[in-house]
């Protein structure tokens, strides 16, 4: 995640207060409204208009928000093709439409396949109308999932991510944003024998 990169661009267009907005794990205001699934993104864009004081175009604030993330590099999208073949793997994401719209696409990771190639189902907080680290977004997807928190494993960079998804019942690994947690994540996958 490059929180600095979307403060600046969303600076740029004439948020001044971004850096009180967006927070690597959750955030304020009509940021978090978005990813919360409170408002959706023609909303997001008007209200960001006002909040700033002037139109500001869409292709502009769609850029800023897309700004706070890479593709995932090649080598963890390989891991998560070869757990897949043994194991189920699910994403669950503070996100909104803005980014998941694009990272969904053909070209996002490569010319022939989007993030949800990756995974076996995609739960996104602005869809299910909850975030972490509430319970209730973790609930939801155990249920929709059919699948036991004990014998799962949880990855995430925020300890209060981590915290909640140990309330749960998960199995947990924190790791550092941007690190390369492929070892870690087999070791504990391996010991545990899921």
């Amino acid at each position: 995640m490059h929180r600095d990169r979307a403060i600046r661009n969303f600076k740029a267009i004439g948020v001044d207060d971004a850096d009180q907005l967006i927070d690597s794990f959750r955030h304020k205001g009509i940021f978090f409204d978005i990813e919360n699934g409170d408002i959706d993104a023609d909303e997001f864009c008007r209200l960001l208009c006002k909040h700033a004081g002037k139109d500001i175009p869409r292709e502009h604030i769609e850029y800023a928000w897309r700004s706070i993330i890479d593709p995932p590099a090649t080598y963890k999208l390989e891991y998560l093709q070869e757990l897949r073949k043994t194991h189920k793997v699910f994403m669950l994401s503070n996100n909104n439409s803005i980014i998941m719209d694009w990272a969904c696409t053909p070209g996002f990771i490569s010319p022939d396949k989007s993030i949800a190639g990756y995974f076996d189902k995609l739960y996104l907080s602005f869809r299910m109308k909850c975030s972490k680290p509430g319970i209730k977004i973790y609930k939801m997807m155990l249920d929709d999932a059919g699948i036991n928190a004990s014998e799962s494993l949880f990855i995430d960079d925020g300890q209060n991510n981590i915290n909640a998804a140990k309330e749960c019942g998960f199995q947990v690994c924190l790791v550092k944003n941007g690190a390369d947690w492929r070892d870690e994540v087999s070791s504990i996958l391996n010991k545990q024998h899921f």
